[in-house]
């Protein structure tokens, strides 16, 4: 698994497209939170609040991760060297996994760089006021859980396609369903139960409770719960590939 996913991460870098990717994910963040005058900027809120930072994640990851995930298996298929992945000593659990664990260090180098946003909102505040860094830990914890999501569900939109596009295209499709498809729907249930039902189906309401600094068990169980499905939908896929 480590393997592949060091092979991951040295192609993606290889390329300049991986540069632009995330330096853009970097760029549009800085620009959205501290200079464009728009409801995410940290300096319209009151001074100490950064949950406009995890707010504007998810909207961005919509995209991000499809575009960091695309590549992961309609490349290997578009170069020929799906077939031979599939005759090394390697499960399919493995090699999902690594794919996966490649992406994840990918998106985690991007995530960084954005504790600077935090540390200088910090410095900002008079003396005696500092940000929560406990609940700040938590609402991170929250997005590495929908971005974990985002990643499986769309390394097995490439599993599908052979072309990137079409990868990309349904990567971001699902995620938008996993965001705020379910929340749209619940709109129209004739019951309060049926509303928090339908809603609870969606990751929105889960990501906003943990985001808060609420660690609640059903949060928890629902985000490995669908990560462990989607998990298992990748390697049956990889299997399928296998035995034909």
């Amino acid at each position: 698994m480590w393997s592949i996913a060091k092979r991951e991460l040295r192609l993606y870098f290889c390329q300049l497209t991986g540069y632009l990717v995330v330096g853009g994910y970097l760029l549009i963040n800085a620009l959205t939170l501290w200079f464009f005058n728009s409801p995410f900027n940290l300096l319209n809120r009151e001074l100490g609040d950064f949950n406009p930072f995890f707010e504007l994640s998810p909207i961005l990851f919509l995209f991000l991760i499809p575009a960091l995930s695309m590549r992961t298996f309609s490349e290997e298929y578009a170069q020929g060297t799906f077939e031979l992945l599939l005759t090394k000593p390697l499960h399919p659990y493995q090699i999902f996994g690594g794919k996966l664990l490649g992406v994840l260090l990918i998106l985690s180098i991007a995530l960084f760089p954005t504790l600077l946003h935090a540390f200088t909102l910090d410095g900002l505040l008079q003396e005696g006021t500092k940000l929560d860094w406990g609940v700040l830990g938590c609402s991170y914890l929250a997005l590495f859980l929908l971005a974990l999501l985002f990643t499986v569900t769309s390394m097995c939109a490439s599993l599908i396609f052979q072309s990137q596009v079409a990868s990309f295209l349904l990567g971001v499709v699902a995620c938008f369903i996993h965001l705020y498809f379910w929340s749209f729907i619940a709109d129209f249930a004739p019951t309060v139960l049926g509303y928090k039902w339908i809603n609870s189906l969606g990751a929105s309401v889960h990501y906003g409770t943990l985001s808060r600094g609420i660690i609640a068990l059903e949060d928890l169980v629902y985000f490995f719960g669908m990560l462990l499905t989607f998990f298992l939908t990748g390697v049956e896929l990889i299997q399928k590939k296998k035995r034909k």
